[in-house]
């Protein structure tokens, strides 16, 4: 689906004019890009070691109480 950065919103294909532009500001879209695979990767890995470090945390805590 098409980004409008004008508009700021998807426009859906069957919305859009015969020149592939905007309907509502006339503007030309550009295919949105896919997030790389890598950048997943790199968010799932940051997430699972901030939750063992907080289950860690958590550890200490109730141990040293």
């Amino acid at each position: 689906m098409p980004w409008c950065d004008k508009c700021e919103r998807m426009v859906p294909d069957e919305e859009l004019t015969d020149s592939g532009s905007c309907p509502s500001c006339d503007e030309q879209l550009v295919e949105r890009r896919k997030i790389p695979w890598h950048f997943k990767l790199l968010v799932l890995a940051t997430v699972v070691y901030l939750g063992w470090r907080a289950y860690q945390g958590i550890g200490w805590v109730v141990h040293h109480i």
